[in-house]
């Protein structure tokens, strides 16, 4: 992965650091460092050259007939940008308005659902998973939603008994989870891989219950939660969780790595918090500017809830990380065909979203959140 280079003085010094950390901590499995580089007519579509040098330079790999839509939040304004690789030419588009899956950005919002329903006394953070359930839990009843959403639960990164699944479907793995799936794995599969709030461990398993949880305490499914705490006090009317809501004139197609048309993911109530929207930057900059208000609901799930160690939290669903004159909160996201980068620094209200519906292209993708970022520190 290519490094910012821009060290000028002790702050931008301070800022390489920063964005090399959150490279390491975000980073993937995949492998996308490529020397290819294609042509470029992206000097005559976007004014700021700046911006161009770094796209150049960022996502010269990025697979063909895939695109990246750019939202930057910086002196009050809203930047869109939108870059397609158009028969092996990088070429400007305007995809503002085009719904990709977000990935696990998602689970931002299911931190947010929590804080709320903290906040209306529907939820507390020292409840129970077992409080969520008339069946027993064997092991891990003890954790809290707190720890649900920090990634201290010592739940496994996905639970154990896919083979159970009903129609399971590798290319689209999380749409037959099922209620009755997740039961029994509590009841009878359950091993925690660490004691509950002692270590920082990534688990989709986790944020899946907690968001499940959380509507089942309304009595709605996920979507109507999303729908009733942010996406309609928001205006964000072109997100969802649900891909039959999407216009399909606006829904963009996933792709992999090679640019191939590849199966959207789905998923099912007990999945959903851990990855299911799909947003535009349109859309998603309205939730970039009210994490960047002084608001209670959106502050609370910001607060810091665990130290990783070497200048990284965890919030309720976010990713910080602290540095001299930093405090940045951020979240990657990638499905089976999309990859997608959010940070916000929320002192200096500056943000920056990149959305791709290329898979596996984590690493070019957080590189150019990065790099933008930086340029729009400066």
């Amino acid at each position: 992965m290519q490094k910012l280079r821009k060290q000028t003085s002790n702050a931008q010094i301070a800022k390489t650091v920063l964005l090399i950390a959150l490279a390491t901590f975000l980073c993937t499995s995949c492998d996308n460092d490529d020397d290819s580089t294609i042509p470029s007519e992206l000097s005559t579509a976007i004014e700021n050259q700046n911006y161009v040098s770094i796209i150049e330079e960022d996502i010269a790999s990025l697979p063909i007939n895939t695109q990246v839509a750019i939202a930057l939040v910086h002196n009050g304004t809203t930047e869109y940008l939108g870059v397609i690789n158009d028969n092996n030419v990088l070429k400007g588009i305007n995809n503002a308005d085009r719904v990709f899956e977000i990935g696990s950005i998602t689970k931002a919002f299911t931190g947010v659902c929590l804080s709320k329903m903290i906040a209306t006394n529907e939820a507390s953070l020292n409840e129970t998973l077992q409080d969520q359930f008339e069946f027993t839990i064997t092991q891990g009843g003890d954790i809290t939603l707190e720890q649900l959403a920090n990634h201290t639960s010592g739940l496994p990164r996905l639970p154990t008994n896919a083979n159970e699944v009903v129609d399971f479907n590798i290319n689209n793995p999380y749409v037959n989870y099922s209620a009755e799936n997740l039961q029994s794995y509590l009841e009878n599969s359950v091993t925690l891989n660490s004691p509950s709030g002692t270590e920082y461990a990534y688990s989709n398993l986790g944020m899946g219950v907690l968001g499940y949880a959380l509507a089942r305490k309304r009595n709605v499914g996920y979507e109507e939660l999303l729908q009733d705490i942010i996406f309609n006090p928001l205006g964000m009317t072109s997100t969802t969780t649900v891909r039959g809501n999407v216009d399909a004139s606006k829904l963009v197609e996933p792709r992999d790595i090679n640019g191939n048309v590849v199966s959207h993911w789905d998923f099912s109530e007990t999945t959903a918090a851990g990855g299911s929207i799909k947003s535009s930057v349109t859309d998603m900059s309205k939730f970039m500017l009210k994490n960047l208000e002084n608001d209670e609901v959106f502050n609370f799930a910001q607060a810091k809830t665990f130290n990783i160690g070497n200048g990284f939290f965890m919030g309720l669903g976010w990713n910080i990380y602290e540095a001299e004159g930093f405090s940045v909160l951020n979240h990657n996201g990638g499905t089976g065909g999309f990859s997608s980068m959010l940070m916000l620094d929320k002192e200096k209200e500056i943000g920056v979203l990149v959305l791709s519906n290329a898979a596996d292209y984590n690493d070019a993708v957080e590189e150019l959140c990065n790099s933008l970022f930086l340029q729009i520190n400066e």
